[in-house]
Parts: structure tokens; C-alpha cells; sequence
């Protein structure tokens, strides 16, 4: 018998609890705590396949909570609760909570309810991570797309490949963009929303569904809570940095990205615990349809 899925709500409001637990108790084994700190004891103590956080609780924000549950458990799946006014928070768990999903306040039951069953089957499919890696998958080389003309972007990520002998991939455009992906096995994707007048949130999205294994880092002047929560749903971005960004926090970002792709390069049968939404808005949906096809034309094309 398989057994049941574990997911750890946690709100420094009793009532919210109350009613989350009776809502999906049916359905789950339902935990809840008040205190972000037992949370995290009984991460320590016992396993949890996916941890709910309110983003405000006065101990501790819920970004906070979910940095540290991401080092104690890693294999945890990460959902926070938030505001649209809270883009900072939003950034910062991102960045470091590595989330699996955001849901804004007040949110919607029967939304709540689809994510946790799409966060329950990724959690049934995915295996923990192995702590030996095989040496030559960690020797070998990645591939960088960069999708920026800004200087001082090129600069760090340029620096980022020389030093780790990985391969540095531009393109000018969206139509160049889909060459390279098309003709190279693409680890890292670097771009702002904007590339050559182009947005490039619908290429992003496409490429969650098409390719879950590719990292990208978003860099971008746009701050807006609304924009980051859809591209951490529907494109998976593995980090948002506003510009101007700072160095270290994008170096770190880089770092992070090279060593999650050579975790997957060295296990390639692990599940890999990202799933993207489909696109609610019906145009988002036409272009990131119609880019998925032109990838997958552009592929056999290159087989053949």
C-alpha cells in the first residue's frame, strides 16, 4: 500500500489552518503548525512531502521558512502563499526557496486544490537525490544561451563560462533563439523579458513544457509581482534577478543553476520535480502552442 502524502500547512493564523486541514484531510495526511520553527523541527523529525507557507507570519516571513526548509529538506515540495503587493518576498523566495509553486492571497479553493494534486504527483514520481555524483558527468561542460544585449549581463556571464569551461551561446532575436535550441543541447538560459523589441516570457513558457530539465534565469528591469508569479507557475524560471542586478547575487545564481544541471546530467533518470502551467490567458496560450510546435519542426528537421 502506498503510503500517503504528507503536506505541511503553516500559518501563524489558527483559523486558516483549521479550515485548510479540514478541506484536505480527505484527501492527504494534513499537518499544521502556527510556528515556523516546529515547522522546520518537524522537518527534521519527520517526512514531508510538500510544505504550505504564508508568505507573513511575524516569527519569520514564509521566504524565510522555505530558504530553510529547502537545506534541511531538500526533496520537499514548496508552495508560498502571498500577496500581489510582495515582490520582494516573492524574489527572495524564489531565489532562495527554490518554489515549486506560488498561490496568491486570498486564494481560490478549487486552484489550491489542483496544485497540491499536481504537487502530490510529483512527489510520488520523484526519487531523493543521490549524494555521490558521477565525476565525469560533473567534468563535463554546459551549455549557456544568453538572450541580452545588456554589457554588463554579458560581462558576468561570459566570466561565469570562461571560468567553468562552459560553452557561451547568443542570439540576437527570438528566431535565433530558436536555432540555438534547436541546434544545441542548452543547460542554462540567461534573458530578460525583452530581446530585440520581442517578449520572451511565451519562449520561456514553451520551453518549460518542451524541456523541464533547462534552467532559466531571468534579468530584467520589470519589477512587477504579477509578471514573476506567472513566469514562476507557467515557465518554472530557476530565478528572477531585477536589474540593476548585483554581481554576487547573479554569480550565485549561475553557480546554483551549473550545479542543479549536473545533479540531472549525473541522474538522468531522476524525476525532475518541475511541472509549468498551462498559460491562462488565451493568447499566451496561441503563442506558447505555436512555439512549441516550431520547436518540435525545427528538431525533426535537424534529425532528418
Amino acid at each position: 500500500m502506498t503510503a500517503p502524502i504528507r503536506i505541511l500547512f503553516v500559518d501563524d493564523e489558527e483559523r486558516i489552518l483549521r479550515s485548510l486541514a479540514v478541506q484536505f484531510r480527505r484527501q492527504y495526511q494534513v499537518l499544521t503548525e502556527s510556528d515556523p520553527l516546529r515547522a522546520l523541527q518537524r522537518l527534521r523529525e519527520e517526512p514531508v512531502h510538500i510544505l504550505v507557507s504564508d508568505q507573513r507570519m511575524p516569527q519569520m516571513s514564509g521566504a524565510q521558512l522555505l530558504a530553510q526548509a529547502r537545506e534541511i529538506a531538500p526533496d520537499t515540495l514548496r508552495i508560498l502563499l502571498t500577496g500581489y503587493s510582495d515582490l520582494d518576498a516573492a524574489v527572495d523566495a524564489l531565489n532562495s526557496g527554490g518554489i515549486f509553486r506560488y498561490l496568491t492571497k486570498p486564494w481560490d479553493q478549487q486552484e489550491m486544490a489542483f496544485t497540491l494534486r499536481q504537487a502530490a504527483e510529483m512527489a510520488t514520481r520523484h526519487t531523493p537525490q543521490a549524494s555521490a555524483l558521477l565525476s565525469s558527468a560533473l567534468a563535463a561542460p554546459l551549455s549557456v544561451l544568453l538572450l541580452d544585449d545588456d554589457a554588463d549581463t554579458l560581462t558576468v556571464v561570459d566570466e561565469f563560462c570562461v571560468a567553468g569551461g562552459h560553452q557561451l551561446l547568443r542570439a540576437r532575436n527570438l528566431a535565433e533563439a530558436m536555432l540555438q535550441l534547436n541546434n544545441e543541447a542548452v543547460d542554462i538560459l540567461v534573458s530578460d523579458l525583452k530581446l530585440a523589441g520581442e517578449d520572451t516570457a511565451p519562449l520561456l513558457k514553451s520551453l518549460a513544457q518542451a524541456h523541464p530539465r533547462l534552467l532559466s534565469l531571468v534579468v530584467t528591469p520589470f519589477r512587477d509581482t504579477q509578471v514573476l508569479l506567472r513566469l514562476v507557475n507557467e515557465a518554472q524560471i530557476f530565478r528572477y534577478l531585477p536589474k540593476p542586478v548585483r554581481r554576487g547575487l547573479f554569480e550565485k545564481g549561475l553557480k546554483a543553476a551549473a550545479e542543479q544541471a549536473l545533479i540531472w546530467r549525473a541522474q538522468p533518470q531522476q524525476v525532475v520535480t518541475r511541472l509549468a502551467e498551462v498559460p491562462r490567458d488565451e493568447r499566451e496560450q496561441e503563442k506558447v502552442g505555436s512555439l512549441l510546435g516550431m520547436l518540435g519542426r525545427l528538431r525533426e528537421r535537424l534529425i532528418a
